[in-house]
This record gives structure tokens, sequence and C-alpha cells, in this order.
């Protein structure tokens, strides 16, 4: 039986649409690419589903060597960090891969938005954010923003694009949706096991 599984570091064409995410959020972010670029891996499974999608992983550089040192790097399954995926050329970042870019200082600068309580038990369902739901909202929000859905003690839990601007905020009604989930932290126990 052939190896379906393949481990390896990115190229230089996954560095490229990885850099144009990056750019979208924030140039400033994208600068932080080009220090990271040689710790980012790619799992792609040769024998994908439709939601079998090529993982990103950041690897230490003691991983690093311990993967180059054996000749097990097609069994594996994960390894690092889970930083995000690849989907039709975009590049999807992990809840656990801005996690790491904000406490290890990398990048602070995302976008956030606060929910109330009710706004966090609905989000974490995997409903959009709807705007009764939001506590607080950044002072720059454009539509298409990328956005930390955080809760009421600044925990990070999703990852959403907005749906308005700061412009047409005061015109949508209560429950109109504001922002939507395209990742929370419910998904781990949602998912088919």
């Amino acid at each position: 039986m052939t190896n379906t599984r393949i481990f390896r570091q990115i190229n230089s064409i996954e560095t490229s649409i990885i850099a144009t995410t990056f750019n979208n959020i924030s140039p400033e972010l994208s600068h932080t690419l080009e220090n990271m670029k040689n710790l980012l891996y790619i799992l792609i499974n040769n024998s994908t589903t439709q939601k079998d999608y090529p993982s990103i992983y950041l690897i230490t550089d003691q991983q690093q060597k311990l993967l180059n040192e054996t000749i097990i790097i097609n069994l594996i399954y994960s390894a690092g960090l889970y930083f995000g995926f690849l989907k039709k050329g975009i590049f999807y970042f992990s809840i656990e891969g801005v996690e790491y870019l904000c406490k290890n200082g990398i990048f602070t600068d995302f976008k956030q938005l606060h929910l109330t309580k009710g706004g966090e038990k609905a989000f974490l369902y995997g409903n959009n954010v709807l705007k009764k739901m939001v506590r607080k909202s950044p002072n720059n929000l454009k539509e298409k923003d990328f956005l930390l859905i955080l809760n009421r003690i600044d925990e990070i839990v999703g990852l959403g694009i907005s749906q308005v601007n700061n412009e047409t905020i005061l015109n949508i009604k209560p429950n109109d949706v504001f922002a939507i989930n395209i990742s929370d932290k419910g998904q781990y126990l949602r998912k088919k096991q």
C-alpha cells in the first residue's frame, strides 16, 4: 500500500498563499511571515475527502531536528502547533495559530469583537454573530475585516469576518448578522469523531 500522507516544509506557492492572507489582514502581519516561514510545515492527505484540506503546522527548531533525523516523516499525522489550513488558494488561520501570535507578542493588532454572555454561548454553538450579541466592536471596522471574537473576560473564542462597517452599524437591526463565524472553540465538540 502506498503512503497517502505527505508532511513537509511549505514551498514558495504555499508561502505566497499564506502571505496574501497575512497581508489582507494587515501589512504589518505580513512582515512576521518572513521570520516564521522556515518553521511552517504542511500535511497533505492525498486520499482527500471534501473536508480534508492541507493543514499548516508551526514546528519549533527542536521538533524540526527530530523530524529530519527520523524515517517516519510520512507517517506523521500532526506535529507542533496547528496553525491553519489551505482551501481553494486561501489560507485560513486556526484559533490556535492566532492565539500563538497574540500571546507571544508576534502580532497583537487583530481587530477584536467582544460578545455578551448570551452572544458567546450562541457563537460557541456555531451561530453567526448578530448585532444584539455584540458588547464592543472596533472603531475602524470595515466590511470583510478579519476579527478575533472574544468573550467577556477577553479570551479568544473564535474567528469571524465582519459583514458591516462603522457607517452601517447604526442602520442594522438587532437580529441582523454582524459577523460570519468562520471558526469557534465549540467546533471541537460538534465535529464527528
